[in-house]
């Protein structure tokens, strides 16, 4: 076999390997559609309850819109974190794709730096998918406290 056709062989075996971290940059980008929705959620949840702040007269009302406000805020830090932290693992996922190709181009041992970066990637996501769930957590004890759906008859 010829240099070219190894070659050709070598770069089809790159790229086949490359394919894994590409659907991983999918399944985050999955996420990061997940996150944006949670975090328009909860502006436009602030939105309504700032307006009626403005509005509001009642003290014991606007203590509770206050409280609601804050536990919304809350949130959207662990969304914020979680968000951060995904877009930084897919940068890692691009990463290790592009040195994948360079380190074949190049015919550089890089492994230990793919590697690196692979790990760096998983590590981030996984405290993005904790603040996710620190979020979920926030908004699940605001509905318990009764901030939220307080006008509901659990007997219904």
């Amino acid at each position: 076999m010829n240099n070219d056709v190894i070659n050709i062989l070598t770069m089809a075996k790159v790229i086949q390997t490359a394919v894994a971290p590409v659907f991983l940059i999918t399944g985050i980008a999955a996420t990061l559609g997940v996150l944006s929705n949670r975090l328009a959620r909860i502006t436009d949840r602030a939105r309504q309850l700032e307006r009626k702040l403005k509005v509001s007269v009642d003290e014991v009302f606007n203590l509770s819109l206050t409280t609601e406000l804050r536990a919304l805020l809350k949130r959207s830090r662990c969304i914020h974190i979680a968000f951060s932290l995904s877009v930084l693992s897919a940068l890692l996922v691009c990463a290790v794709v592009m040195l994948l190709f360079l380190s074949h181009i190049q015919s550089v041992n890089l492994g230990v730096t793919i590697g690196s970066c692979f790990v760096g990637a998983m590590a981030l996501l996984i405290c993005a998918f904790m603040s996710l769930l620190g979020e979920v957590f926030l908004a699940t004890r605001s509905m318990r406290r009764g901030m939220i759906f307080a006008d509901i008859d659990i007997n219904d």
